[in-house]
């Protein structure tokens, strides 16, 4: 390179660069020829022009999967029109962009046919996941949400609450990012009613496990957000009863040093489960009177469930890969004494609101068996039916909201609800006010 020609005036005239001055320069100046140029241009246009034509000829040749996208991207125009307004409307084209991006990276075919074996190579020989899985140490798979609710700012900062709100309002409805007003509202609600609210947010698996996420983390200690313990402070200064699930869990690690969380999926194994619904079930007798009830005379069935956990399925390895074997546990399904499958009962007078945790072995689409979720474990230990509503996402208001809609004969025989959310809620729900109609 001539340095007198391409680089920089020279900063010291009166003498020759050293050998460091000139990399620094060289570092700055890219002489690029004209045959790699137009080679590069042509390659960057021919992938820019071949994959939407490659998906646009299965559209046209009938692929209802192709089609899809291109219907969903020509759709956005009518409805932005039928907003009101130049942010709804705004807001509708930017909604409409982000489903068509999913949607066509869904449905690809050349996606469907690379991804595969791309991940593989990416998990197995750089242990990299993708914008959706970490990789940890031994491949325990983790949650990116999980992952950032550990690791960010606190959820109750100020600015975080301000950035949350700004940053969907360019293209959805804002949300409530704050939830302590929609719990607090939950737990004077229900207290009108004669009920006592119980909530229960169960960490998430870094939380538990941070050492099997890197190894700066060392056993002992949970990793929490830093503004869990306020959240909590904050809830029991209203009066509403809370249930440190965290802590039940990290004493049962520390006993015995044995994974409370499976390595591959989100959740907890059931020993931890069934260990916190002992737990529950205590605080439930020392806290709330219940009805004098007959007991139901619950049977148990211990059964292996071999299978591989949602983060898993999130990595679209190839059908055939050889870096994760299925993992086995052994769940206790709780059963009627007639033998057939636990019940919810709606006359109960404990229900639970939860989510994926309270369903991960409760239903069969899930891949870890059937009737030993937590409402059956809950309602074992406390020898009593239970009543359930359970839904697997947005745990910040879904079950809520399926409880502000019940009929009111549902709430009328209730001594106490338990409200049990994945932690990562915390950091990322939308905590929207919904309340509980009246008696």
């Amino acid at each position: 390179m001539d340095l007198r020609t391409y680089g920089p005036p020279d900063p010291r005239p009166h003498g020759p660069l050293s050998r460091e001055e000139i990399a620094k320069l060289e570092i700055g100046v890219t002489n690029i020829g004209r045959g790699v140029a137009l080679a590069l241009c042509a390659g960057f246009i021919a992938m820019m022009t071949v994959i939407p034509v490659f998906e646009l000829s299965r559209a046209a040749a009938g692929d209802e999967a192709a089609a899809s996208p291109w219907r969903r991207l020509a759709a956005i125009p009518s409805e932005a029109a039928s907003r009101e307004g130049l942010f709804a409307t705004n807001r509708a084209v930017l909604e409409g962009l982000h489903q068509f991006e999913d949607s066509l990276e869904d449905e690809s075919r050349l996606g469907q046919t690379l991804r595969p074996g791309a991940q593989q190579l990416l998990t197995g020989v750089l242990g990299a996941g993708n914008e959706q899985a970490y990789v940890g140490r031994d491949r325990w798979l983790f949650y990116r949400p999980d992952v950032e609710y550990v690791t960010g700012r606190g959820f109750l900062q100020p600015d975080v609450l301000a950035r949350r709100v700004r940053g969907a309002q360019e293209w959805t409805t804002p949300p409530r990012p704050d939830p302590r007003p929609a719990i607090v509202e939950l737990h004077r609600d229900l207290a009108a009613r004669g009920i006592t609210l119980i909530v229960m947010p169960v960490p998430v698996k870094p939380t538990v496990h941070p050492e099997m996420l890197a190894d700066d983390f060392g056993h002992g200690a949970l990793s929490q957000n830093p503004d869990y313990a306020r959240f909590m402070d904050d809830l029991r200064r209203e009066g509403v009863l809370v249930f440190d699930v965290a802590a039940v869990i990290l004493s049962a690690r520390s006993a015995s040093d044995v994974s409370q969380y499976l390595a591959t999926d989100t959740h907890w194994r059931p020993e931890a489960m069934e260990r916190v619904a002992d737990h529950l079930a205590g605080l439930i007798h020392d806290s709330v009177e219940l009805t004098l009830t007959a007991n139901p005379v619950y049977r148990t069935s211990a059964v292996d469930v071999t299978s591989r956990g949602d983060i898993f399925g999130m990595l679209d390895l190839p059908a055939d890969q050889p870096l994760y074997s299925p993992e086995t546990v052994t769940v206790r399904r709780i059963l009627q004494q007639d033998g057939s499958p636990w019940r919810s009962s709606p006359d109960a007078d404990v229900l639970l609101l939860g989510d994926s945790f309270a369903n991960i072995y409760s239903l069969e689409s899930m891949g870890w068996g059937t009737s030993a979720g937590l409402a059956e474990q809950l309602s074992f230990a406390l020898s009593r039916p239970v009543d359930r509503m359970v839904q697997n996402d947005a745990g910040s208001f879904a079950t809520r909201e399926m409880l502000a809609r019940a009929e009111p004969s549902r709430l009328a025989p209730k001594r106490v609800v338990v409200y049990q959310f994945a932690a990562r809620e915390l950091a990322f729900g939308d905590w929207k006010l919904l309340g509980v109609p009246p008696p």
